[in-house]
């Protein structure tokens, strides 16, 4: 009788070494999966408020040309607020939608401003200069929108997803050079 209860003593301090043995990793694993979820929720996070400063210039290009083209009273005070909301945008968007706004919305809009009233034909018609310029600002609008499309999504991909597919390609070229 005594030696039995010395191996059933034994069997469970076994059982409780395993298991101490298990919360250590099992500790470890449910810590990363907590701060794999922290990292995406900054991600998410991070997103969101790049996307909200990227709206508020769309929003300030997109007013601005509204009021040339069908208001047609852009004041002083209407050309430094569009001046003062879209400074930065090569670092909100990119080069390319800075540069966009510079030379064909920024500067026609300039042209516009600055060009002669309109002329008066020999026949008594007004001939307005101005109007081509407002037609291609327009179509320029409807271009700033499809340029900055792709930046106005709220769901873009996550850099997790490129940083898979960029280990994932890395491991293909090791696997080449490996193979030859």
């Amino acid at each position: 009788m005594p030696f039995e209860n010395l191996l059933n003593i034994s069997v469970k301090k076994d059982w409780v070494d395993y298991l101490s043995a298990l919360l250590t990793p099992t500790v470890a694993l449910f810590g990363l999966y907590i701060g794999y979820r922290q990292w995406r929720t900054e991600e998410a996070k991070l997103r969101h408020e790049l996307f909200e400063r990227r709206y508020k210039q769309f929003d300030a290009v997109v007013k601005f040309l509204n009021s040339i083209l069908y208001k047609d009273n852009m004041t002083n005070d209407g050309l430094m607020r569009f001046l003062s909301e879209t400074e930065g945008m090569n670092f909100i968007f990119d080069e390319e939608i800075d540069q966009f706004v510079d030379n064909y919305i920024f500067k026609l809009y300039m042209e516009l401003r600055n060009s002669e009233p309109p002329l008066i034909s020999p026949f008594d018609e007004k001939i307005d200069l101005g109007n081509n310029r407002r037609t291609e600002l327009g179509r320029n609008l409807l271009i700033f929108k499809e340029k900055t499309l792709k930046y106005m999504q709220l769901e873009q991909p996550s850099l997790s997803k490129k940083l898979w597919r960029h280990l994932a390609a890395l491991w293909e070229k090791i696997q080449k050079a490996a193979e030859e």
